[in-house]
């Protein structure tokens, strides 16, 4: 009868031994693959921002950061960076990074690209969770439809108005993915009117320091 509860314990430990093994080995991996996921994260902001700063800038974008205040508006809850796209002493426009926790799967991060009479240079999607297959169109590389909102303006919006055609504007929502759709568009009309009421500070000749 003892050597069963030998047995057991070995049992015990020999599970116990296997938990820690397997914690440790997920702990490991997770610290390993961070800076990875980090850094793709960056890189794929920096060619969004690319991809939507105003025409006719000159040098990079992301050398001209400057720190704003936060902006709900925008879905910033803490003071944020935004990039100026510069020709010379000129502001060509800016580039906003906004967001909305009103997707299908939760927040959506975009990067606004608005140039300096108000008009829409491109929008991209900087990150998401969305349904593969379906709200995942909104990225540029799985589908044209996120590349419509260039040219469009508070005072030029697209023919319907700023919502999708189930809702009775003028932009078609994405098969299957209408919340996804309507997030996007409200989030991009959101950033266009704040734009526009901070327009002159956002313009505004450059100070020392903006840098973040």
């Amino acid at each position: 009868m003892s050597a069963l509860p030998r047995a057991m314990a070995r049992a015990a430990l020999g599970l116990a031994a296997f938990a820690l093994i397997t914690a440790g080995s997920v702990a490991v991996t997770r610290a390993l693959t961070a800076e990875r996921i980090a850094n793709n994260r960056q890189a794929a902001q920096r060619q969004a921002i690319v991809e939507v700063a105003p025409a006719g800038y000159d040098g990079d974008p992301l050398d001209h950061a400057r720190r704003h205040p936060a902006a709900p508006a925008l879905g910033q809850a803490a003071p944020f960076t935004l990039w100026q796209a510069r020709a010379g002493d000129r502001l060509r426009g800016v580039v906003l990074p906004v967001a909305t926790d009103a997707g299908y799967s939760g927040r959506i991060a975009l990067v606004v690209g608005i140039d300096a009479t108000g008009r829409l240079s491109g929008v991209r999607v900087a990150e998401h969770r969305e349904t593969p297959g379906l709200g995942d169109r909104i990225e540029a590389r799985k589908s044209d439809w996120i590349r419509q909102f260039a040219g469009h303006s508070l005072a030029a919006p697209p023919a319907g108005g700023w919502a999708v055609d189930r809702d009775g504007g003028g932009i078609d929502a994405l098969t299957g993915a209408t919340i996804t759709s309507r997030a996007v568009v409200e989030a991009v009309h959101a950033a266009l009117r704040w734009f526009d009421a901070e327009r002159d500070a956002l313009l505004a000749p450059p100070h020392r320091g903006d840098r973040p």
